[in-house]
């Protein structure tokens, strides 16, 4: 069973397994993914009010931009863009991928480094001991494979920042079809160590060097939960974070 901190911030309860190696950039990755985590759940709780509840992860990729983008702009003081058109080239082995036109999900500047981040959104169901091969370890594949191919083509990147980091940012929503209980709520809790071993193991099953770097979980308050039919007990990011690219404007 691995060891997770577990820490609140406005209000809300998050919990963090952390073994990103130490060094410059990636303290500043990990700054970011954690900052933009807590807004994001900060913003979706305003989802569930008077008027209406209707919550942007229990959704497609798309909807997470509702919070994401928000939230990643107020980080980031506006500097920020989306779908970025780019050339991906991909000498590695293991991705057979040709030259191609594609697009980065989000792009952004965040104390002095600039960032190419991917998304993808998954849904896990905390009731069970396995990790869905096509819903949940493809996308972190794919993922991967795209910011893995994008290395040529960041380094053309003019700005002035220290270098550019790919991070690749896997949005989970915890499930259960079930309607919600207190006891749903308890198992889900009980069980946020051996999910988050589950993801550290069954995502590198392929290749360990894709073992996720960082996994935050929120876990969702109780009123929230109990909103809606199905049970939505926990989000989680599981992060990769790749080495910092030095770019045609790299100031260092």
């Amino acid at each position: 069973m691995v060891d997770m901190d577990n820490y609140k911030k406005h209000g809300l309860s998050f919990v963090k397994l952390d073994i990103v190696p130490k060094n410059d950039s990636n303290d500043v990755a990990k700054d970011l993914v954690e900052n933009l985590f807590v807004y994001m759940a900060k913003l979706s709780t305003k989802y569930d009010n008077e008027t209406f509840c209707d919550l942007p992860y229990t959704y497609s990729e798309r909807r997470l931009d509702s919070v994401l983008l928000p939230a990643l702009s107020k980080l980031c003081k506006t500097k920020v863009l989306v779908e970025i058109p780019a050339i991906r080239q991909c000498s590695n082995r293991r991705f057979k991928v040709d030259e191609s036109s594609g697009r980065i999900d989000y792009w952004c500047i965040y104390k002095d480094y600039s960032f190419a981040i991917e998304l993808k959104q998954s849904f896990d169901c905390f009731t069970t001991n396995s990790t869905r091969e096509r819903k949940v370890i493809k996308p972190w594949l794919k993922m991967n494979e795209q910011l893995q191919s994008l290395g040529i083509d960041l380094k053309q990147y003019q700005e002035a920042t220290k270098g550019v980091i790919r991070i690749g940012l896997h949005i989970i929503t915890s499930y259960s079809d079930k309607p919600p209980c207190n006891q749903l709520i308890k198992q889900f809790n009980d069980s946020i160590s051996d999910t988050s071993e589950r993801f550290l193991k069954d995502l590198s099953k392929k290749y360990h060097s894709l073992r996720p770097d960082l996994i935050l979980c929120w876990k969702i308050p109780t009123r929230i939960i109990m909103d809606i039919d199905q049970t939505f007990p926990g989000l989680w990011a599981v992060v990769k974070i790749y080495p910092a690219i030095k770019h045609k404007g790299s100031i260092l």
